[in-house]
């Protein structure tokens, strides 16, 4: 019965994102401004879609910009992590995403930067984009463990976002989802439908900090979120 009950959340979700999706791409095209209007709700929305529902504890601060940092559980995550955001915002993310019909161009006018980790330079390129939309106002999303967890746990982080923290002087805002991981993990294809947690933690400051004791310092802050969320 769940195989049947995930094949239909699976198909269901398919279809809402091929309505919809070019339905965003025409409106982003005729009026640039709604793009984080209607970004935000069509997330929450396929969250809906695939039967789960999401508490936060509250919302990225305004006012300020940040290196947007958040365990990487499920590939739900790229849809639950945005329902707390504010302002501007872009990502980095893996580079076979932009092989997908659409959703490409959803990336792309998001300003969301590919990164090979195969390729040095290409990935130090991708960097540098993100510091540029850093000083344009954008928060940068990074997911620092680069992989989704095979165990629910935090995995190693990678150094390229603490790096473009440090290089900016821009504070890391940590966030934490739960239940993630119960619903949809990376070694099991079928969906168990709950809710998702997400907690907002207190901002990282980056000044004065070296690569390493700053990614210690975050690797610690979020083992701690985790532990405490509900």
């Amino acid at each position: 019965m769940r195989y049947i009950f995930s094949l239909l959340l699976y198909l269901l979700s398919g279809l809402t994102f091929l309505i919809f999706g070019p339905f965003l791409l025409i409106v982003f095209f005729i009026y640039p401004k709604s793009l984080y209007l209607t970004v935000i709700p069509f997330c929450q929305l396929m969250i809906t879609i695939f039967g789960c529902t999401i508490k936060s504890n509250k919302k990225v601060p305004l006012n300020e910009t940040y290196v947007i940092m958040a365990n990487h559980v499920s590939f739900l995550d790229v849809f639950a992590i945005p329902s707390v955001f504010t302002g501007k915002f872009t990502a980095v993310a893996a580079s076979k995403n932009f092989n997908i019909p659409v959703y490409a161009t959803i990336l792309k006018k998001l300003k969301v930067i590919s990164i090979d980790r195969s390729n040095r330079a290409q990935s130090i390129k991708g960097i540098k984009q993100a510091e540029n939309l850093i000083q344009r106002g954008y928060h940068v999303v990074i997911l620092p463990e680069g992989t989704r967890t095979e165990d629910g746990k935090l995995g190693p982080f990678k150094k390229g976002g603490f790096h473009l923290a440090v290089n900016t002087k821009t504070k890391i805002l940590p966030i934490v989802t739960k239940g993630l991981f119960k619903i949809k993990p990376i070694n099991r294809w079928t969906i168990i439908p709950g809710k998702i947690t997400i907690n907002v933690g207190v901002p990282i400051d980056s000044e004065n900090k070296s690569v390493d004791n700053l990614l210690l310092e975050t690797q610690t802050i979020f083992n701690k979120m985790l532990q405490n969320i509900k």
